[in-house]
């Protein structure tokens, strides 16, 4: 089953009840086309989400710290309380140092949270690899938000991402996100050898979520 994930960030269309609204248009086309959908609503609207829908729900990060004095650190015990069953990892707006993400990612998947990490690129995405996330996604950072998929203005990216993961033997899913908008743009992903894809402006701006998300679920079958 191809997998969809809708991070939410923090556009004002998704404050409060918004991320609720959209956790439902995604858990109500996901049943109905058959493919696994994940939101990834922002931290304070997590419990809110993970409580209202039953849809997968994942932080938009999670930090390294620990213990009860870490005044404003998202904290995977926290995010897991929540009622989240996973985390985006090393976005382009959110990174991670390696020497962090290789002692956060082995904590996580003990934790039983699943890990969706980012990578900029195939080199990148293949070191990061080896940490064996249950996804590994890749998004050029410079077409994040800009309308242009990457799965058309670099689909090399995603060839290369998807041989370089494979050959050093990664089983999970690779993704791709920056750009995707289109159904026919998440078409070409699946072409190219994408497990699925990691959207946000595409899903939160459009004027009908449930639409917009059915578009792009379809095309993944």
């Amino acid at each position: 089953m191809r997998t969809l994930i809708i991070n939410f960030k923090n556009y004002h269309e998704i404050l409060a009840e918004g991320s609720i609204n959209l956790a439902l248009a995604a858990r109500k086309v996901a049943e109905a086309v058959g493919v696994e959908a994940i939101v990834a609503p922002p931290t304070p609207m997590l419990a809110l989400v993970a409580r209202s829908v039953e849809v997968q729900v994942y932080s938009q990060s999670v930090g390294s710290e620990a213990g009860d004095k870490t005044t404003g650190a998202i904290l995977p015990e926290a995010v897991r309380a929540a009622g989240a069953s996973g985390t985006l990892l090393n976005h382009s707006e959110s990174r991670k140092k390696v020497a962090e993400l290789r002692k956060l990612v082995p904590k996580l998947g003990g934790m039983g949270l699943g890990v969706c990490l980012c990578s900029r690129s195939a080199v990148e995405a293949a070191k990061l690899s080896a940490l064996n996330p249950k996804y590994l996604a890749v998004e050029p950072p410079e077409l994040i938000g800009s309308g242009v998929a990457v799965s058309r203005a670099k689909p090399e990216l995603i060839e290369r991402t998807v041989a370089a993961v494979r050959k050093v033997g990664f089983t999970g899913k690779v993704l791709c996100g920056a750009g995707i908008v289109t159904g026919e743009d998440v078409a070409k992903a699946v072409e190219l050898g994408a497990d699925g894809v990691l959207v946000p402006s595409s899903v939160v701006k459009a004027t009908d979520w449930e639409s917009k998300i059915e578009e792009l679920a379809r095309s993944l079958k």
